[in-house]
């Protein structure tokens, strides 16, 4: 997933550059961080980041939810009885209160509806105030979308460490005897969500080497990190990289393309908790820093 940038430089390392750099041409190698940068930010202002504006663990039983504050699920718009949640096991059913239009996947619905907590399907919208229920580890969760939130925007944007290829290294898949399920704690929330490690990454970087626990994605290694500038310079929850699938036991680490997790820029957010061994004694002056918005 892409990335973008403030302002392009082109420094080399004062000290010199790690052993296991992967110098990439230089002509393009700006021009393509640049061009993934731009992505990113493009992503994080229309991917629905922003638009965020409640959450609630949906529990058994039904729960009311609508703007008036006397119910249990509060929200910051919109009618002030939306309607009815109702969960058993892992069926969940909305029923609308008396005289609010709503949808259900972008059709008019009524009565009692059941929601799948499959993306994309199971959105229910009433104007611009939208909900869904989705899966979180064990746990259930409504998230309430408000497409006209004004840090929509008020975005100003991301912010980024001057391109350095110094930060591109090489390293060595090591791979677990078995893959290993791992419960990762997520922001916020007191679910966890297992993730798949199959191996770790070893690089060597400042006269140091290395070692990140890496998770299986589809069609990388994701990897989450805290260095030196984690709650000075970058942000504090920890930065996350995504990495080739490891060719002949070796990929790439291309810190220039590391990102802040989406809960940096909305509170209602859930992102997985950096792994306490993933946190490096170097300073990563490379990829995404961290300016509160306000």
């Amino acid at each position: 997933m892409p990335r973008s940038a403030i302002a392009i430089a082109y420094w080399l390392l004062v000290v010199a550059m790690p052993a296991g750099a992967d110098t990439a041409p230089a002509d393009h190698y700006a021009s393509d961080i640049e061009k993934w940068r731009q992505e990113f930010d493009q992503d994080v202002r229309t991917g629905g980041w922003l638009a965020l504006v409640a959450r609630f663990k949906v529990e058994e039983g039904e729960a009311a939810i609508g703007s008036d504050p006397k119910i249990p699920m509060v929200l910051p718009s919109g009618p002030p009885h939306l309607g009815v949640l109702r969960r058993s096991g892992q069926t969940f059913e909305f029923v609308p209160a008396p005289g609010v239009d709503v949808t259900l996947d972008g059709k008019a619905a009524s009565g009692v509806m059941e929601l799948s907590t499959q993306r994309p399907a199971g959105r229910v919208r009433a104007g611009d105030i939208s909900f869904s229920v989705r899966p979180v580890g064990e746990d259930y969760y409504a998230l309430v979308r408000d497409d006209r939130n004004p840090a929509i925007t008020s975005f100003k944007g991301t912010t980024w460490y001057p391109i350095d290829p110094g930060y591109r290294v090489t390293a060595t898949f090591v791979r677990h005897a078995q893959p290993e399920k791992v419960a990762v704690p997520m922001t916020r929330v007191d679910s966890k969500e297992t993730m798949t490690s199959s191996g770790d990454v070893q690089f060597e970087f400042a006269g140091k080497t290395l070692r990140l626990k890496s998770f299986d994605d589809e069609h990388n290694l994701f990897i989450m990190f805290q260095d030196v500038t984690t709650g000075k310079e970058t942000y504090g929850g920890g930065r996350f990289l995504d990495a080739p699938l490891p060719k002949d036991g070796v990929t790439v680490l291309d810190f220039n393309k590391a990102f802040n997790p989406f809960c940096a820029v909305n509170y209602y957010v859930i992102c997985p908790v950096v792994p306490a061994e993933n946190r490096l004694p170097v300073r990563i002056a490379a990829g995404e820093t961290y300016t509160e918005q306000h």
